[in-house]
């Protein structure tokens, strides 16, 4: 029997900064227990962003 995995990509966006400049790379981690879904729900989410220069990523990964 194989479970369904139902964890989506919900955010995965690179962007560059018009007034910032990050001299020192900064690196968050983070994990909520409440995340807002648009289905109007809270559900868990864990996310990396990565900021460095004029520029941001973002990753957010969210379970359905």
């Amino acid at each position: 029997m194989s479970k369904k995995l139902n964890w989506f990509i919900a955010n995965n966006k690179l962007q560059k900064n018009k007034d910032i400049v990050n001299i020192l790379p900064n690196l968050k981690l983070w994990y909520s227990k409440a995340y807002f879904l648009k289905s109007k729900e809270h559900t868990p989410a864990f996310g990396i962003s990565i900021s460095w220069l004029k520029w941001n990523y973002y990753l957010t990964i969210q379970k359905l």
